[in-house]
């Protein structure tokens, strides 16, 4: 279930909103008398290569696909195509095939009928399908079926959006560096000319309009789509079909899984189906193994394209500390599943979420400590570097770039400890913990003119004021957690540090300091709110003063993480100018969650010891549950067992193939030469998740499912005939 969203860096920047916007966040009241803790910054040389990389570095030999197969469509590799394929499509072909393909929150989707039909993940429309849900009718785990038009349902807060044109608009975006401005303001006068080209854009042509850095600064494109508003759900399987196997067999392959989603675009007054004349025709026969297919999607990042300090910031500091975070919660969320299965059933779409981040975060600092994979990386920088060296222009201009985003990046791994875990809100926030943030917040708030309140505020208002029941298990694990990696990853000064006293546990501290603070209290909090920002500020609830010496530490550096974090952007663009002058568009910029197109092969891989299928089949769904005695994950869905006797079990259900995906990728159609619909991507195989950092296509696989099982199982188990016949009237 490769769907991050944009991706997991995307996650944690709106986790960070807190401590990384522009304008530092509030504090819940006056840092204490005493200075604030600084970071220390590492010991020089902490983002070092490994010696044994380096050494392999030397004879490791390179793919020439090492940053992937994410072409862009203003960019496509047509000569690249025809020497390894020998098919070179037209720019009608191209152009039909982007028309085709669409974008949905957070995952990609695409039109199966000259009707408005598109087809997604059923993971990317669970919001959809719950908001739809009540007691009576649980779509989520029961599915769903409109056979008419008459009975779709509205998918609320969903839309949309189709690429319709692309612009270059890298002179005006680069023109804004003036001599004499620092990186900051730089930074920042770039983003303003992004705003007002975006909104010109809107303004003269109705469409939404995005600017998009490409090559990380080197390109920049305004993306201009076509936003169809309404979104109606049309038809989902049981969560039982679309996620068999659970978390057990997420990232995994052989796998067989239906994870669909009909649902139909509208046109703007959401009473007439849209009229979709670009659509994929429906292969109901699907890919063989051997075949050529494409998937076009909107992936949401990759990092290939950075330098190896900033590989090694990722391998050292950055993954080792979120996986931390996620274990943690993980370990609290599960214990409260097994002791109450009521809230385990109601958290459960959260764990799948987090679990499947989780399992994200090891497979790529696997890959981050993999020896081969870092010395495949050092040996690409090497020869990057090399041929910027051997120009003297180029060294001119770009030569000091490695050692500037070096140092950049030290001090980022100094700072990033005390930046997260002093962030109240943070990925596990203890719910007693976090009330007091949101309270000094709040009371701030407050004391401003309403026109000048963040947008959340209402929502802000509704939490201090109605949070429901803060359970003290979760609230207690969560701040024990907190505590814990205080002591792993901060200086011993900090304040969460020293919440801790001599001779208590992080359990005892956290139990102590939830006991005898009041946040649980609405009544209390009523009187801090009532007597303001001096009440906020008087209060010896020692929630309250924690909270505040974590702001105030975390408020100690955030001028320094914002200026380093400016100054990366800075270097990052130069970085990629130089990529660029060495390259041009012989490679493919790293992932924005715009629109692309890659090319692959239906193909099996080596898997222990032997091989993996390039396809699955129902024999293998049934299968599979037989081997588990039908306990759950490997439950069968109950219209698949109902069905066990009507189905044809030698169709293919699932299918693997050599294309380059990511999180954002989740919902792309797989199509053939012919832009044939011949499946589904959802996941990537547990071997692909190194490929955030360098593509392999050896044995990384995207996983698919199949256009044959699809179409068996509307026919033979849902009895799905008037969505089949209008998938099928398209078809040749």
């Amino acid at each position: 279930m490769k769907n991050i969203g944009v991706r997991h860096f995307a996650i944690l920047a709106v986790a960070l909103v807190a401590a990384c916007s522009s304008a530092p966040p509030p504090e819940t009241a006056p840092a204490p008398a005493a200075p604030p803790v600084v970071a220390e910054k590492p010991p020089a040389g902490l983002l070092t290569a490994p010696q044994a990389a380096v050494e392999l570095s030397k004879t490791v030999e390179l793919t020439g696909t090492e940053m992937g197969t994410m072409w862009t469509f203003e960019n496509p590799p047509l000569d690249y195509w025809e020497e390894t394929y020998g098919f070179r499509p037209s720019s009608e072909w191209l152009e039909h095939v982007r028309l085709a393909s669409g974008r949905v929150p957070g995952c990609s989707a695409s039109f199966v009928s000259s009707d408005g039909l598109v087809i997604t993940n059923n993971h990317c429309a669970r919001g959809c399908i719950d908001a739809n849900s009540s007691e009576e009718n649980d779509y989520l785990n029961n599915g769903f079926y409109a056979p008419t038009i008459q009975d779709e349902l509205v998918c609320p807060n969903y839309y949309l959006d189709q690429l319709i044109e692309i612009e270059d608009i890298t002179p005006q975006m680069h023109s804004v560096a003036q001599a004499g401005m620092s990186d900051s303001d730089i930074s920042a006068a770039r983003d303003a000319k992004g705003e007002e080209l975006s909104a010109a854009c809107e303004e003269a042509s109705g469409l939404q309009c995005q600017v998009v850095s490409l090559f990380h600064g080197g390109q920049y494109k305004l993306y201009k789509f076509h936003r169809y508003p309404t979104v109606k759900l049309v038809f989902t399987p049981e969560m039982q079909a679309a996620f068999f196997g659970g978390d057990a067999d997420n990232f995994t392959y052989p796998r067989y899984d239906l994870d669909i989603t009909f649902f139909r675009a509208y046109d703007e007054d959401g009473e007439s189906p849209a009229s979709t004349p670009h659509y994929f025709q429906w292969d109901p026969e699907g890919a063989s193994e051997g075949e050529l297919v494409f998937v076009t999607g909107n992936p949401g990042s990759t990092a290939r394209q950075i330098t190896l300090s900033q590989y090694m910031y990722q391998r050292i500091v950055f993954h080792p500390m979120i996986l931390d975070f996620f274990d943690q919660r993980l370990e609290i969320m599960h214990a409260i599943q097994a002791s109450d299965p009521e809230r385990g059933r109601a958290m459960q779409n959260q764990i799948f979420g987090f679990e499947n981040t989780q399992k994200l975060y090891r497979g790529e600092l696997k890959g981050l400590r993999d020896v081969e994979l870092t010395a495949r990386k050092i040996r690409w920088e090497d020869e990057f570097r090399s041929a910027v060296e051997a120009d003297p222009e180029l060294t001119a201009r770009y030569g000091d770039v490695w050692a500037r985003i070096a140092e950049i990046n030290e001090t980022l791994a100094g700072l990033a400890p005390t930046v997260y875990i002093n962030n109240p809100n943070f990925l596990n926030p203890s719910a007693h913990l976090q009330m007091a943030a949101q309270l000094g917040q709040y009371i701030q708030m407050l004391a401003v003119p309403e026109d000048q309140r963040p947008r959340n505020f209402d929502r802000m208002e509704r939490a201090i004021l109605d949070p429901g029941e803060m359970h003290m298990d979760q609230s207690l694990g969560m701040l024990t957690g907190r505590l814990a990696l205080a002591q792993k990853w901060l200086p011993p000064d900090a304040a969460l540090v020293r919440a801790v006293r001599p001779g208590e546990t992080p359990e005892d501290a956290a139990r102590r300091l939830i006991e005898s603070s009041r946040m649980g209290d609405a009544a209390y909090r009523q009187s801090l709110i009532d007597g303001g920002v001096e009440a906020m500020q008087a209060s010896t609830d020692p929630l309250v003063e924690l909270v505040r010496a974590m702001v105030a530490e975390q408020q100690s550096v955030i001028a320094e993480w914002q200026s380093a974090s400016a100054s990366e952007e800075v270097q990052n663009e130069r970085f990629a100018s130089a990529l660029f002058a060495v390259y041009g568009t012989d490679l493919p910029p790293d992932a924005t969650f715009t629109l692309r197109i890659t090319d692959g092969v239906v193909a099996r891989y080596q898997f222990n010891g032997t091989y993996a299928p390039a396809q699955t089949s129902l024999y293998g769904l049934y299968g599979r549950s037989e081997e588990f005695d039908d306990e759950m994950p490997w439950q069968l869905a109950p219209a698949f067992d109902a069905a066990r006797d009507a189905v044809d079990m030698s169709v293919p259900i699932n299918f693997v193939s050599t294309n380059d995906i990511t999180g954002g990728n989740s919902g792309s159609p797989v199509i053939d030469r012919e832009a044939r619909w011949v499946g589904i991507a959802f996941d990537g195989n547990i071997e692909s998740l190194p490929n955030e950092f360098l593509f392999a296509a050896e044995n990384g696989r995207t996983v698919s499912v199949h256009s044959a099982g699809i179409t068996e199982a509307l026919r033979s188990v849902y009895n799905a005939h008037e969505l089949l016949d209008e998938l099928l009237s398209g078809s040749n």
